[in-house]
C-alpha cells in the first residue's frame, strides 16, 4: 500500500517540522506539502533536508492561504495529479508520531474496504512538556477518493469519502500548545478571524498579558505526563526546553498546586482516557494494524 501524507505549513516557525517528518520516514512513502508561507518560506530547510526530498517523494505547493479547506484541498489535488498512493496520513506541523505507525501503515492492506478511516490518539501537551490536557480520538490515516474534499474555512471536515472508522490503540504527540503563550494567543485570532468563536486577546495586548489569567480554565485539567515522548522529538525538546523554561515554570507550579478535588477529578479522567484508547485492543483487526507487518496476500478481518 502507498501512503502519501498532507501537510499544510503557514507563515510561522514550526519547531516540530523535523521531528514530524522523521516520524513519517517508513509510514509514508510520499509527503505532499502546501506550504502558504507569505513570502520566503521558513520551512525550507527542513523539507529540503527531509529523507523525502532527497528520495525525490516531496511535492511541495506555494498556493496562498485562504482557508484551511482550500489548503488541504491543494493537497488532495497534487495526491491525485502524481498518484501519490491508496492512503493519506493526515499530518499536521506539530504533531510527531512513534514507531509503531510503521506497523500501521504497512498493515493497511488488511484494512476491508468498507473502512475508509483508521484513527488513533493524540496526548494534548498544554504550556508543558511534562502535563497533557487530553487525550483525543484523532484521524491518521485515510482512503484517497478523488470524490473527496475538505470543507470549512476552520476546523475543516473531510468530505466525499464514504465509509466507517476503526480506531486503534495507539497514542502519539501534540505538541502545538506548548509553545510561547503569544503564539498561542496569535492563533486563537487567526482562527477568530474566519469564524471560529471564543475570547480573543486583542492585538495591543498581544505584547503583555498576564499569562495565568490567559490560560485559567485550563489549568485544572492538567494531568502528568508519565509515559514516553516519541523518540522523534527528544532532540528537539531538549532544545526548546531552555527558551520556554519560565512559562512551563508557571505550569509546573499551578498544576503542582492544584487542589485535592482538582487532583482527584483528574485522576479519574486519566482512568477513562486510558480505558478509553486501550480499550481499542479489544477489537482483532485493531491489533493487528499494530502487529509486526506481515506480507500482504488479500484482506484480513
Amino acid at each position: 500500500m502507498q501512503v502519501a501524507a498532507h501537510l499544510i505549513l503557514g507563515s510561522r516557525e514550526e519547531p516540530f517540522l523535523e521531528a514530524l517528518l522523521a516520524s513519517l520516514d517508513g509510514v509514508a512513502s510520499t509527503v505532499i506539502v502546501n506550504d502558504n508561507a507569505r513570502g520566503l518560506s521558513p520551512h525550507a530547510t527542513a523539507l529540503e533536508s527531509s529523507h523525502f526530498a532527497h528520495r525525490g517523494r516531496l511535492f511541495v505547493d506555494r498556493t496562498p492561504f485562504t482557508s484551511f479547506a482550500d489548503a488541504r484541498n491543494v493537497c488532495l489535488q497534487v495526491h491525485e495529479r502524481h498518484s501519490a498512493g491508496e492512503w493519506v496520513a493526515f499530518v499536521d506541523a506539530d504533531e510527531v508520531h512513534n514507531p509503531e505507525a510503521t506497523r500501521v501503515a504497512a498493515n493497511l492492506w488488511r484494512v476491508p474496504q468498507e473502512i475508509a478511516f483508521v484513527d488513533g490518539y493524540t496526548w494534548h501537551f498544554f504550556q508543558s512538556f511534562d502535563w497533557y490536557t487530553s487525550i483525543e480520538r484523532r484521524m491518521m490515516f485515510f482512503r484517497f477518493r478523488p470524490s473527496a474534499r475538505w470543507e470549512g474555512l476552520v476546523h475543516e471536515q473531510l468530505r466525499g469519502i464514504d465509509g466507517t472508522r476503526i480506531a486503534l490503540p495507539y497514542v502519539y504527540g501534540h505538541y502545538g500548545h506548548t509553545l510561547e503563550p503569544r503564539r498561542h494567543a496569535e492563533k486563537a485570532r487567526h482562527y477568530s478571524s474566519l469564524g471560529a468563536p471564543g475570547d480573543i486577546l486583542r492585538e495591543e495586548q498581544l505584547d503583555d498579558f498576564e499569562i495565568e489569567a490567559y490560560f485559567a480554565p485550563v489549568y485544572p485539567r492538567l494531568m502528568r505526563f508519565r509515559s514516553k515522548h516519541p523518540q522523534n522529538v527528544a532532540e528537539t525538546l531538549e532544545r526548546l526546553r531552555p527558551d520556554l523554561a519560565r512559562f512551563h515554570e508557571i505550569t509546573e507550579r499551578i498544576a503542582q498546586g492544584q487542589p485535592l478535588e482538582t487532583k482527584v477529578r483528574n485522576r479519574l479522567r486519566f482512568l477513562n482516557y486510558e480505558m478509553r484508547w486501550r480499550g481499542r485492543a479489544l477489537r482483532p483487526l485493531a491489533r493487528r494494524l499494530l502487529a509486526a507487518p506481515a506480507v500482504a496476500i488479500g484482506p484480513d478481518r
